[in-house]
This record gives C-alpha cells, sequence and structure tokens, in this order.
C-alpha cells in the first residue's frame, strides 16, 4: 500500500492547550480530594489581635480579621442559604453564600443550622463561621484571648469514593488529551492500496472501501465539531461540514482531499496529488479542477 502524511506544523495554541489541560483538571479536583480526605482542614484561630478563618480550599481561601475591626458579633441561625460560590458537601460548606435574613456572607462551616456571624468595617461582606460552642466563643472573641479550633473533615459518604476514583481517571484522560495534542499530527498517516483508503491516527484506524467512490480536492467551509478533536492544526473525527456529517483527519484547511463513498471523509495529504493518482489507480473516480 502506498502511504502519504500530512504536513506536520507547530502551533502555540495547541501545545498550550495540551500543557494546560492536565492543570485545569488537576487543579480543582486534587482541592476538592484535599478537602474530601481532610489532608487540608478548615480552622478558626484568634492570636495576636486578629481572627483567621482558613477555609482549607484553594477557591475560598481565607479571611484575617483584627479584632480592632470588628463591628458586630452575633450567633445567627442559618437556614435557607444558598451557595453562589465555592464549596458545598456534606459536613463541609465554604465560599460565598446567600441567606435570606443575613444576604450574602462569606462562610466557613460544618452547614450547621447555627453559628457566628462576624462584621468588620474592613470586610466587604459578613463572615460567618461555625465553632462548636458559639457563645463561647464570642467570649473569646470580645476579650481577644487566645483560641484555635479545626474543623472536622466533610462526612464520609459516596462522594468521597467517587472523587477518589474520578480523579485519576480524568487527570489520566487530560494526560492521554494532551499526548494526542503534541504527538497526533506526526502520528497521522493514510494509505491506499488493497481496494481500499486507510486512515490511522494515534488512537487507531479507519478503512473505506475504494470501489464506486469519488475523490477531489477540495476547500471546505467551516468544520463544526461533533465528536473528537478540533485543535489547531490537528482535527480528527466526526465533523459536520457545508450541512453534511463528514470524518475528517487533518492538519490543515485551506486545500483538503475530500474522499466520498461508505463516507464522507476528508483528509490533508502533504503530496494532495499523489495520493489522487493513488486513489484514481485504485478506480476511483477523480474530479478534476473541483478545488
Amino acid at each position: 500500500m502506498r502511504e502519504f502524511r500530512p504536513p506536520t506544523r507547530y502551533s502555540t495554541v495547541r501545545t498550550l492547550i495540551a500543557v494546560l489541560l492536565p492543570l485545569i483538571v488537576l487543579v480543582p479536583l486534587g482541592g476538592l480530594g484535599r478537602t474530601l480526605l481532610g489532608s487540608s482542614r478548615a480552622s478558626y484561630t484568634l492570636a495576636d489581635g486578629a481572627l483567621v478563618v482558613r477555609s482549607g480550599d484553594i477557591f475560598a481561601g481565607t479571611r484575617t480579621v483584627r479584632l480592632a475591626d470588628v463591628t458586630e458579633a452575633r450567633v445567627v441561625s442559618l437556614r435557607g442559604g444558598r451557595r453562589t460560590a465555592g464549596t458545598a458537601l456534606p459536613g463541609f460548606c465554604a465560599g460565598r453564600f446567600s441567606y435570606p435574613e443575613l444576604g450574602a456572607v462569606w462562610q466557613v462551616t460544618t452547614c450547621s443550622a447555627r453559628g457566628v456571624l462576624v462584621r468588620a468595617s474592613a470586610e466587604e461582606a459578613p463572615i460567618v463561621i461555625s465553632p462548636p460552642d458559639p457563645p463561647a466563643f464570642l467570649d473569646a472573641l470580645h476579650s481577644g484571648a487566645p483560641t484555635e479550633i479545626v474543623l472536622p473533615p466533610p462526612a464520609d459518604g459516596p462522594l468521597r469514593l467517587v472523587v477518589l476514583v474520578l480523579l485519576p481517571l480524568l487527570f489520566a484522560l487530560a494526560l492521554l488529551s494532551s499526548a494526542v495534542l503534541l504527538v497526533g499530527p506526526s502520528r497521522m498517516l493514510y494509505r491506499v492500496g488493497d481496494g481500499a483508503i486507510e486512515v490511522r491516527t494515534i488512537l487507531g484506524r479507519k478503512r473505506w472501501p475504494t470501489a464506486g467512490a469519488r475523490a477531489k480536492a477540495y476547500r471546505p467551509s467551516r468544520l463544526w465539531r461533533v465528536a473528537g478533536v478540533g485543535a489547531p492544526g490537528y482535527r480528527t473525527g466526526l465533523f459536520r461540514e457545508a450541512g453534511q456529517s463528514t470524518r475528517v483527519y487533518v492538519t490543515e484547511t485551506d486545500t483538503v482531499l475530500l474522499f466520498e463513498g461508505e463516507d464522507r471523509v476528508m483528509v490533508s495529504p502533504e503530496d494532495r496529488v499523489a495520493m489522487l493518482r493513488a486513489l484514481e489507480e485504485e478506480g476511483v473516480t477523480i474530479e478534476r479542477h473541483a478545488a
């Protein structure tokens, strides 16, 4: 069989996507995993004239309030809360929430129905926490007595098991996707012979008979991805083009080779003329001057 390869050109955007993809998956899921496993614990600390509320959540963050700036501190009911940004797990609620009676707050709590609200002149929104003994914590807050409370990790449940399974699975999938983006263009190969056209990619191969098929040089309109990879300089999978379902295996889209047989297939051999000639030798009808 005769072999043809597509042109491979470096793409900064494709490389950047490949590098960032594992990080985009790992950072949020890694933070959630640390929280669920209790390796990063939320805490409230009174020391050196300040209240420090650590969420243990990389997205919710930490708040530090000088006790001299506290304008209000009281026990409140935490019912009817709605998360607007942050984390809400069984036994762990951190981030921005909204309550019918309190309005918008930033909180780090055990999701209990009772907590302590702290307003400070330097904070835009009130801070809500849930120490195990709210009145005793208020006394310590008013007196400035050194106090540290570490919250328990989120309650055990099916979510912990899901995250433990999902995190490595999604990270492995992200690494595989990155490898496809980086290596895929150089591994793409077209083969013509034995009454068929074959396309090989890093993930497998597809084969179509040439009998009764047509082929032509073609300038495609916009490609709409249905399933597969649609990165700059590397498009593989099922797309829609000119209102038709098309199997696309290209590294460039200026002018391609369109094969129409059992499926509509688009490829981008570097030597398009030679591949058309090889297809013609296999009985494919070639449409001239179609590009």
